[in-house]
């Protein structure tokens, strides 16, 4: 059985990445990154339909991440999953055309619903 959609979880803490692996994995190719850096350079090498993204992370943060991966010439759907209340953050993101901006600790029919969505 093929795998529906290629899905990009970038987050510092293992157990979200395990979380999504757990939630979507058996339907969806998953791929994880624990770092802004991680997360572009797999970006550059394959595409995604989808990535879902962390903001505080170490080295550089998940806006920043966004805006490289707005610079790819086929760009993913993109949704921030932060724990950060921070309005300019999702402000930012907004303007940098995400697709969605869910809060930590995420509801699991909320994810699903993105996923079906993308």
């Amino acid at each position: 059985m093929d795998k529906e959609r290629k899905i990009l979880v970038v987050d510092d803490d293992p157990g979200i990445l395990e979380s999504f692996e757990v939630l979507l994995g058996e339907e969806h190719e998953m791929v994880s990154a624990q770092s802004g850096y991680e997360a572009l350079e797999k970006i550059k090498q394959t595409p995604y339909e989808l990535v879902f993204l962390d903001i505080k992370m170490p080295g550089i943060n998940g806006i920043e991440v966004l805006r490289g991966i707005r610079d790819q010439p086929v760009a993913p759907r993109v949704v921030i999953v932060t724990a950060l209340p921070q309005e300019e953050y999702e402000e930012e993101a907004r303007l940098l055309g995400i697709d969605a901006y869910v809060k930590k600790p995420f509801d699991v029919r909320e994810i699903q619903r993105i996923v079906e969505r993308a």
